[in-house]
């Protein structure tokens, strides 16, 4: 059984490698892409918050279904790859490049149920550790897809289409790679629409604290994209050492937060939320990109607690646990839409008094309210 876990975990480390490598050619510099199109707060709100709503959403009502994770994970990379093949004639049309990105991210969180069951079923033995080993291999692959995407879409931001090709064809040849797996799990059971009040009562201050945290924390989602290309002036390349930057940090610190959260869980969770304050900081203080680059090396602890802390916590405090990922997700999706819709509605107020300048005045604000949220997380 040991050596079948093993097999396993490496089919779902390859998977994970491939998915991630593929989707970071692209994801990094969606919201970019999406202001160079020109589109207005509101709908740049979507776009940033997508990854998280639209996903969380589909995570939810896919915790409903009698599925098994294998083919959640089959359909919903079919969804996304055939979105991803429509996006390529389709890039430069604003509203239906919104539209599309938002399929690609229902799919993507479909088939990312799917793989957070069968990651939660061979990972008991040893959780934290093991999921962190996961995520290790996944962000030191996407290192070089992300450099040469920003290289590449320097010259012409459109030219992402045929990262969205590509990205169709490796997505659907991925899902074989876990298609096999077994999953002994009885997922055909009746499923809760919501958690039981068993777990609900454990995880209730859990959830809470998220939803608020959420709020604050993409409400500045939808404004960094603007930042980038209207105060800093960046192009697709020093977005991408942004993002490079975070990802080497995230390596470097991913296997040590594996242990730590281990034996400190609950500090985990607050200093993973804590350290997001200094990225809005950053944007409203610094007079150049570099000060961008500065803060990102803190990405590196944010994201392996990420990564790994929340899901470990909520799965650890639940019995039903399809339930609980289910429930964590819509929480979080809403949220998330909540606050990235705000924030885009917030600028595309203030622009026409003040302009783009008022950027600026918002990243402090956000910074202010994601540490008094994060502070929260001290009292789980």
């Amino acid at each position: 059984m040991e050596i079948n876990n093993k097999k396993a975990i490496s089919k779902i480390s390859i998977y994970n490698l491939i998915n991630s490598m593929t989707s970071n050619a692209y994801s990094p510099f969606l919201s970019f892409i999406g202001a160079t199109l020109g589109l207005p707060g509101y709908l740049l709100g979507l776009v940033s918050t997508s990854g998280t709503f639209f996903t969380n959403l589909s995570q939810y009502f896919s915790s409903l279904t009698k599925k098994s994770p294998k083919s959640l994970i089959f359909y919903g990379n079919l969804i996304k790859s055939l979105s991803l093949f429509a996006l390529f004639f389709l890039t430069s049309q604003g509203p239906l490049y919104t539209i599309l990105i938002s399929i690609i991210m229902i799919g993507s969180g479909i088939s990312s149920f799917g793989f957070s069951l069968l990651t939660e079923f061979y990972s008991r033995a040893s959780r934290s550790v093991t999921l962190s080993r996961i995520y290790f291999y996944s962000s030191l692959g996407s290192l070089p897809v992300i450099a040469l995407g920003g290289l590449y879409l320097e010259v012409n931001t459109i030219l992402v289409k045929y990262v969205f090709l590509i990205a169709s064809i490796v997505t659907s040849i991925s899902t074989f790679i876990v298609i096999g797996l077994d999953y002994k799990e009885d997922y055909r059971s009746k499923n809760s629409a919501w958690i039981n009040n068993e777990d609900f009562n454990k995880l209730k201050k859990f959830f809470i604290f998220n939803l608020i945290y959420m709020i604050t924390w993409s409400f500045a989602w939808p404004l960094f994209p603007l930042a980038q290309l209207y105060v800093f002036h960046m192009t697709t390349f020093q977005v991408g050492i942004i993002n490079i930057i975070a990802t080497s940090s995230t390596i470097l610190l991913q296997r040590f937060f594996g242990y730590f959260i281990a034996k400190h869980t609950k500090l985990s969770l607050f200093i993973g939320r804590l350290t997001n304050t200094f990225f809005a900081l950053a944007y409203a203080i610094s007079p150049n990109v570099n000060g961008i680059y500065l803060a990102n090396i803190l990405g590196g602890v944010s994201n392996s607690i990420n990564n790994v802390g929340y899901f470990a916590y909520l799965v650890d405090n639940s019995k039903d646990k399809r339930a609980a990922i289910g429930t964590y997700s819509v929480i979080m999706g809403i949220s998330a839409l909540a606050g990235g819709e705000i924030g885009g509605f917030t600028y595309d107020y203030l622009d026409q008094k003040y302009g783009y300048h008022i950027l600026r005045s918002l990243f402090l604000y956000t910074a202010i309210s994601r540490s008094v949220a994060a502070s929260l997380f001290l009292f789980l």
